[in-house]
């Protein structure tokens, strides 16, 4: 399952992991694409480039 289990569609009330309606639909359709983000491994590396660089300062 997952996020779309506990949304609850404006349109018709029910929830958006039920596709009761139109509108569940392509609001499910859009959840379960994959949606391009940064990878992971960059950001935990600046992040603990950062952390030693406070480290050092302190």
């Amino acid at each position: 399952m997952g996020v779309s289990e506990d949304l609850v569609c404006a349109a018709c009330g029910g929830r958006v992991a039920d596709a009761r309606c139109a509108t569940c639909r392509a609001s499910l359709r859009w959840l379960r694409e994959d949606q391009p983000g940064l990878p992971a491994g960059p950001l935990l590396l600046a992040a603990l480039v950062c952390l030693l660089l406070l480290l050092a300062l302190a």
